[in-house]
């Protein structure tokens, strides 16, 4: 049961942040300081929390591990990958609607034809790419087409539909289809049944993740200032879902102690984006570095 819950929430939660990321990534082509800003949001918290990262689980572990700032650990992979995507900002917003999505599904079918190097976790950066390149492409109407009643309604019963799927195929279907990062290879396929599991994979996180975004609140909410802090949550949730992987109980669960558990983690990720948290870790995760530039 936990499993079918977890392959359901990673249907679509990562493409929708990375989403969103592209959206709010429209200006930086533009912007002045894109150099500082990339040091201070993405490199500088990338090199901290590898680290921080493997230290942490080599005290869970109790052995020693080997850090190496090209081989991400654990969920830092994202941080090169935002790098590598905002770095290519400029290259598709010089190309037109369809060929700019038409070439990132190509890039995203080749991630998995081939066996790419683990370095900066090459397969996810480009497998995750079409949620980037969608994300500069929208734009305010497009959204708003999705806050239509009908639409709303909708999408709140495509999620419903897509919980019950993940729970009737959990022992059918292998997970690592919604966490792109393995080739066809990898998992075990040849390149006519990969193709065709990944397009279907693809097709299902894409209207999931339209049908989460539609029941997304169009109105200013208590939690809406809470977005502006979600790098926050991402990185820091992670120290707790570590130490659970390592407890024995955590795979175990069932009952009631899902949605309980369920419950914990939304209760979690809302403390983590609140301004205690961000004064306490702001030197990590929004670094003031501006001694570091002329």
């Amino acid at each position: 049961m936990l499993g079918a819950g977890q392959s359901f929430i990673y249907a679509f939660h990562l493409p929708v942040f990375i989403v969103m990321c592209g959206y709010f990534s429209r200006g930086f082509g533009r912007s002045r300081g894109r150099t500082r800003k990339l040091v201070a949001a993405i490199v500088v918290p990338y090199v901290l929390f590898s680290a921080v990262y493997v230290v942490y689980t080599e005290v869970l572990a109790g052995r020693h591990m080997r850090w190496d700032p090209l081989e991400p650990y654990y969920l830092t992979w994202f941080l090169p990958a935002l790098l590598a995507w905002r770095l290519s900002v400029p290259l598709w917003q010089q190309l037109r609607f369809p060929i700019a999505i038409g070439l990132a599904v190509a890039i995203w079918l080749f991630a998995g034809l081939v066996t790419l190097p683990s370095m900066l976790d090459a397969v996810q950066v480009l497998s995750f790419l079409p949620f980037f390149v969608l994300g500069l492409i929208l734009g305010p109407r497009h959204f708003a087409l999705l806050r239509r009643p009908a639409v709303r309604v909708a999408g709140a019963l495509t999620l419903v539909a897509g919980a019950v799927a993940a729970y009737a195929l959990e022992t059918s279907l292998d997970p690592e289809w919604v966490h792109w990062r393995r080739s066809f290879a990898e998992l075990g396929v040849g390149a006519p049944s990969g193709v065709g599991f990944r397009v279907l994979a693809l097709a299902a996180t894409g209207i999931l993740t339209a049908a989460f975004l539609a029941v997304v609140p169009a109105r200013r909410t208590w939690f809406s200032r809470l977005g502006a802090a979600s790098m926050y949550a991402y990185l820091l949730h992670g120290f707790v879902t570590l130490f659970l992987s390592y407890q024995d109980w955590y795979y175990r669960i069932s009952g009631w102690q899902v949605p309980a558990l369920t419950l914990g983690c939304v209760l979690l990720a809302v403390v983590l984006m609140t301004d205690p948290v961000r004064r306490v870790f702001r030197w990590a995760v929004e670094p003031r570095l501006e001694w570091l530039f002329r």
